[in-house]
């Protein structure tokens, strides 16, 4: 038989296991899948239910064998897991290096070659918007100030952060009261700065 010829007796009678079914084995060979590294090739589920017309609960354990369950993670949790109580599966942790760098906007990961102040690659903005600290007044990227600590504010409430403080609040008041102040107590504390100046 063909599916012999080209696919290894193991990796067909595995793939068999997991639900698939001699016409869906056939499938993948036409589509030059032969060993499990060819699987990386397809990528995700979805990808791999297109080739051989599979149900996506089957895909999904397909690829998470292929791909490993650390790597890859199905789109949708299973209703049969009790995580409530500590039984059950939970999803994989995912390890990431420290010099991976995520966009502030979006969440997407940035190339190797990303430099601060570079536009995200997934959607325009910028990755990691350089923004001065209402407390220590130095400046940098990412969410939380290099020299003090403190949690960056937009550059819209940081003349707001700058007069919280001036008014005695603490660092980590000031982040917590901005982000709770509604549009109206926002204005109310521009009239005041506009008034000061």
């Amino acid at each position: 038989m063909e599916a012999e010829n080209n696919m290894s007796k193991l990796l067909a009678n595995i793939l068999k296991a997991k639900g698939l079914t001699e016409e869906h084995i056939t499938a993948l060979e036409e589509s030059g899948v032969h060993s499990k590294d060819d699987f990386s090739m397809i990528g995700d589920y979805q990808t791999l239910m297109d080739v051989t017309g599979i149900d996506q609960e089957v895909s999904q354990k397909v690829m998470s064998w292929a791909l490993g369950a650390t790597t890859y993670a199905p789109a949708a949790p299973n209703p049969n897991t009790n995580n409530g109580n500590g039984s059950g599966s939970s999803a994989p942790i995912i390890v990431e290096s420290a010099d991976v760098v995520k966009c502030v906007h979006c969440g997407a990961k940035q190339p190797k070659d990303y430099e601060t102040g570079d536009l995200c690659i997934s959607c325009g903005l910028q990755a990691e918007p350089v923004l001065s600290c209402h407390w220590c007044y130095s400046s940098g990227p990412g969410k939380f100030c290099r020299e003090c600590g403190s949690e960056f504010l937009g550059a819209s409430d940081y003349e707001i952060g700058l007069f919280l403080k001036k008014e005695g609040e603490s660092k980590n008041a000031i982040v917590k009261l901005v982000k709770e102040m509604t549009a109206q107590e926002k204005e109310a504390i521009w009239a005041k700065i506009r008034k000061s100046r």
